[in-house]
């Protein structure tokens, strides 16, 4: 096989895969559930083929897998492929790996992320690494300013805190004090709307603080409670769709502004 198709299926693959680790990580969410798990499987397929493309591919060619080495043999690749593809191969195969356990072992969920976050990092350092080895002295340049601008960004990024403000909202909407009291029984109640999902329970469990999971998907879903999931409650437009989607699944209805501002009292002081 000639260099020129070697470079030409190396690209492809790159694309395939890119694309793949895309889709599943950014929708890592109950609602594109389906999507995450078919980009999931991709990703395992485009690894899959990978292993395969070195096998077929020249000795000397760009679809071979060599070993990570410390010396650099002028002319010659770059040994800093063989350890990108060393450490970016096997982190992306155990993301995808301990995705599909975790539809069948809870627990593997958080190693599952973790994982997926690191691979987000491994993936960023490696186009870094690429523009570093190929582009000139300005490009590298400006991606050193851009690694420490970002450096410092992600340093001085606040905590996640859930927005009272937004209850707060739908109180003053509803004209009426909000209760707590009111928005647990609401979370608690059961309905008739839906069989799959008669209660907020159904998926999330009858203690908030505690992770879930999709009634349909088996999806895992993070607590709903503001003390185990400080993320939850932090985007006013996000939290309102969620109350137009799941308000009509459980009560078959829309929730009145009492009702949302209610229920996030209580998840808030839970």
């Amino acid at each position: 096989m000639s260099p020129r198709v070697e470079f030409t299926l190396l690209r492809l693959w790159h694309a395939a895969l890119a694309g793949g680790f895309v889709v599943a990580y950014v929708t890592a969410d109950e609602d594109t559930y389906a999507m995450h798990v078919f980009s999931g499987y991709w990703v395992l397929c485009a690894l899959t083929l990978r292993l395969a493309l070195a096998l077929i591919g020249s000795s000397s060619g760009p679809l071979r897998l060599p070993r990570p080495k410390f010396t650099w043999a002028k002319p010659g690749r770059n040994p800093l492929f063989a350890w990108m593809a060393a450490l970016l191969l096997p982190a992306l195969a155990l993301g995808a790996l301990t995705g599909v356990i975790a539809d069948g072992v809870p627990v593997a969920e958080d190693l599952h992320e973790a994982i997926a976050e690191a691979g987000l990092w491994l993936v960023i350092a490696h186009g870094l690494i690429i523009a570093w080895i190929f582009q000139g002295r300005r490009i590298r340049e400006f991606l050193t300013g851009a690694a420490a601008l970002l450096a410092v960004g992600l340093i001085s990024l606040p905590a996640w805190a859930a927005d009272p403000a937004i209850a707060a909202a739908y109180g003053k909407e509803a004209g009426e004090t909000l209760s707590a009291a009111r928005g647990e029984a609401l979370y608690l109640s059961k309905n008739t709307a839906s069989a799959d999902f008669a209660s907020c329970s159904t998926c999330h469990t009858p203690d908030p603080r505690a992770a879930g999971r999709h009634a349909k998907t088996g999806r895992v879903i993070e607590p709903m409670a503001a003390s185990a999931n400080a993320k939850r409650f932090t985007d006013a437009a996000k939290v309102e769709e969620r109350f137009t989607r799941d308000c009509q699944t459980v009560l078959g209805r829309a929730c009145t502004a009492r009702e949302k501002g209610d229920y996030l009292t209580f998840l808030m002081m839970k």
